[in-house]
């Protein structure tokens, strides 16, 4: 059996929040007894009551559970506890053992397996102990994504940092505009418009060169983009600085100015013009009759109903988060939501896992896929995704309406 030695760490994974807490409590009790110096981290959501005693995630570990990730990376931190949560989207290349006392299938399996699919100085393998699932089953849940998913050749991850090269060999930004910006956007704190700020100057310098060497940037910044959002899917980067521009760029492109005589491609590639078209199918007047009606008095209350009133969903969900939240979002958000639905709607992957999956499974997919687009509209309202970034509990019953509402569309054919 392998030791976690060195900096390796290692994730347990519970199959409930109080479990977490116990094991929590019992881990702590053990390193104090035997005089051992790392310690171990907890992550849960809400709550816990157990024997008369409240626990939260915050309480346990010392500090707000929005540092617990980051707390993670130091040396004395050797374990994470969790339930529910740290089980997808986690990247801790250091992770290289993972203990198991929960249910798992599907995707929910995959997801967080996966979590040990990052690569670090050092690390040669990793290793799993399950004490809840036999290993035919595990194998299914992966058989899917090895036996189906394909590629017909590999693709060289190194052309990531030729296209960086290119980028910079262009000098319409630099490196110290590309940290600055990511310091703004990873930043929860941050406004929109000094995220902005710093794009700015880059556009100012983008007008002022040849239309050439436009053409050949944004180009640049095209690939990259795609080549990054390509390969990021399928390898781990240990490299923090094609993230940032990985962002920097994928915003920078969204506002250089586009030439006169053509659309973008941006737009190209989500329209096509060609199908639409505007024809008369018909024409005349509408005639009212006159004369005379009759309008039956109201006798009693009870006879009075009125209009009915049948409020849009849309409509609904901006009410409740506006009550239960303080916020003060208007029907105009609803083109937000609106658009936010359609494209999840559009992700075919997405309506096959809903399909196919068990609601618990299908729901980490889904929050995966929602998250990735509200970071994709950051810009068409801020507001809105300042407010589900910034509060857990906004973000938890937003995305718990987009599920159940796209659930209820794509899920009613399931085998």
């Amino acid at each position: 059996m392998h030791r976690i030695g060195g900096k390796s760490k290692a994730m347990l994974v519970t199959r409930s929040r109080l479990h977490a807490v116990r094991y929590k409590l019992a881990i702590d009790e053990y390193l104090q007894e035997k005089g051992l110096r790392f310690k171990v981290l907890v992550a849960f959501s809400g709550t816990v009551r157990d024997k008369g005693t409240s626990f939260t995630e915050a309480g346990m570990n010392g500090f707000s559970q929005k540092q617990t990730a980051g707390a993670f990376n130091r040396d004395e931190y050797k374990l994470l506890v969790v339930a529910n949560k740290f089980q997808y989207g986690f990247n801790q290349p250091l992770l290289h053992t993972m203990y198991v006392d929960k249910r798992m299938s599907g995707v929910n399996a995959v997801q967080t397996l996966s979590r040990l699919n990052r690569i670090s100085s050092g690390k040669e393998d990793s290793m799993v102990l399950d004490f809840a699932n036999e290993a035919d089953e595990i194998q299914k849940s992966f058989g899917p994504y090895y036996e189906r998913v394909i590629l017909t050749e590999g693709t060289d991850p190194n052309l990531l940092y030729d296209m960086e090269t290119k980028l910079e060999e262009l000098s319409l930004y630099s490196q110290e505009d590309v940290n600055k910006f990511a310091s703004y956007f990873f930043d929860p704190k941050a406004t929109q418009d000094k995220i902005y700020a710093v794009l700015r100057p880059v556009v100012e310098r983008f007008k002022e060169v040849t239309p050439e060497k436009q053409k050949e940037f944004r180009r640049a910044l095209r690939e990259y983009v795609h080549l990054y959002s390509f390969l990021s899917q399928i390898l781990p980067f240990a490299d923090p600085d094609l993230e940032k521009l990985y962002r920097f760029a994928y915003f920078l492109r969204r506002i250089l100015p586009s030439s006169r005589d053509r659309l973008p491609i941006e737009i190209k590639e989500q329209i096509d013009l060609d199908s639409y078209r505007i024809q008369l199918m018909s024409s005349g007047k509408i005639k009212i009759p006159g004369g005379e009606g009759e309008l039956e008095p109201i006798k009693q209350i009870g006879d009075f109903t009125g209009v009915p009133n049948h409020k849009e969903a849309l409509s609904q969900i901006i009410e409740e988060l506006n009550k239960r939240f303080g916020t003060d979002f208007t029907q105009d958000d609803k083109v937000f939501i609106e658009q936010l639905e359609s494209k999840l709607e559009e992700n075919e992957a997405l309506q096959k896992s809903v399909r196919i999956n068990p609601p618990e499974d299908a729901r980490l997919t889904f929050n995966h896929v929602a998250t990735d687009v509200i970071q994709d509209m950051i810009d068409t309202n801020f507001k809105f995704y300042k407010q589900i970034t910034d509060n857990p509990e906004f973000g938890e019953l937003f995305l718990d309406w987009l599920f159940d509402r796209f659930r209820r569309k794509f899920a009613s054919d399931r085998q």
